[in-house]
């Protein structure tokens, strides 16, 4: 695996290790703490260490130039009884600016504080009022994904700002086709877990286009990446499957013996374990299908960084190949097209022509367009 850091990545773990101190830091708690120095340092060779103390005192004066603010401070230590130099970073200028109501109907123009000159938002009651009714009803719609957010986001925006002396504004939100159906079999699904019964259904399979009747014990749902998923024991596939709920059609529950559960949910069983996993870990298929998918350097330490796939070959050009396993296709290959040609899929062969069957579709609709789709991933 490699293990070459990138400048850009030195500077990111440098900035996000002194944001996070309240106190000046010394160079020997930079050394050991980030990273991007951490593994040199931490070897007890002189010359590694002095080799990285110059890469930190450069990396330092870049960033100044860049305008991050590191600071060279005197900080006593011993009870005030010894000076020594640390480091630190100017917090504020990294925060959000001070939110201002004004009195206007303007549109939100920045104003320079005179307390610390950190730039400073000032809203018109009018737009005041549009956000506070906004966060309102995202908090209020059933079942939202954001609703923890807007309403922290409310709280926030609340905070100088009285909302009851605002009139309510209209906040327009069409529901996507298919929601009353949906909501109906999470109804149905929810009943199923809470009295432990088996649901039988059809599912509809994305990548082979088949139908096929399940039947399943289930053990929960949870949301993620838009979507509402079950997973539960498929006795059909005498394993653990997940399934996305808005591809099940004619699901019924077993009506016998209504008041005695089908089945135990197993002791070790958490829905969380599922949260993380990326859209296409996510779904139900009898083989995996595994792919492996060339990044080039540097993207090559971002997909490491990151955990994308597993690692298995590096080449002399700092490019890594990594493989994925993948249960659903359509958004593993929709974000290899996001990563604009940093990232080349190798096989297996039916996977790299689905691609350019989507990089065709894709290219088709922008035919017009001096730059086409086509060009923005290598297949």
């Amino acid at each position: 695996m490699s293990e070459r850091i990138s400048k850009v990545q030195r500077w990111l773990d440098l900035v996000a290790y002194l944001i996070g101190r309240r106190i000046p830091v010394t160079v020997a708690d930079i050394m050991e703490n980030v990273p991007a120095y951490a593994q040199k340092w931490c070897s007890g060779d002189e010359t590694d260490q002095a080799s990285v103390r110059r890469t930190f005192e450069r990396d330092k004066d870049e960033l100044r130039e860049l305008g991050i603010t590191i600071e060279t401070v005197k900080h006593p230590i011993n009870y005030g009884l010894q000076l020594i130099d640390g480091y630190i970073l100017t917090r504020r200028a990294y925060y959000l600016p001070e939110l201002k109501l004004g009195a206007g109907t303007g549109s939100g123009a920045s104003k320079w504080t005179d307390k610390n000159r950190v730039p400073g938002i000032e809203l018109s009651e009018d737009e005041a009022q549009a956000a506070l009714d906004a966060l309102r009803r995202l908090m209020e719609l059933p079942a939202s994904p954001l609703a923890r957010e807007a309403r922290t986001a409310y709280v926030k925006l609340a905070f100088d700002i009285d909302p009851d002396r605002f009139a309510p504004a209209p906040v327009l939100y069409v529901e996507p086709p298919g929601t009353a159906a949906l909501l109906a079999v999470l109804g149905q699904l929810s009943d199923a877990i809470i009295a432990r019964k088996r649901v039988t259904f059809r599912y509809n399979g994305i990548y082979r286009g088949e139908a096929t009747t399940r039947c399943v014990a289930p053990y929960g749902l949870f949301f993620q990446h838009g979507h509402w998923y079950l997973v539960g024991h498929d006795d059909t596939r005498d394993a653990i499957r997940i399934f996305r709920v808005a591809r099940i059609e004619g699901l019924s529950a077993n009506q016998r013996a209504p008041k005695t559960p089908d089945f135990e949910v197993p002791p070790d069983f958490k829905v969380d374990t599922y949260l993380d996993k990326k859209a296409w870990n996510l779904g139900d298929r009898e083989a995996l299908i595994r792919a492996e998918v060339l990044f080039r350097y540097p993207a090559s330490l971002w997909a490491e960084r990151c955990g994308h796939g597993e690692f298995v070959e590096e080449r002399d050009d700092g490019s890594v190949v990594r493989a994925f396993e993948l249960y659903q296709v359509d958004p593993f290959l929709r974000w290899l097209l996001s990563l604009t040609g940093d990232a080349q899929l190798l096989g297996p062969p039916e996977l790299v022509a689905e691609l350019q069957r989507l990089v065709a579709g894709v290219a088709a609709l922008y035919a017009d367009v001096d730059h086409p789709a086509a060009e923005v991933c290598d297949v």
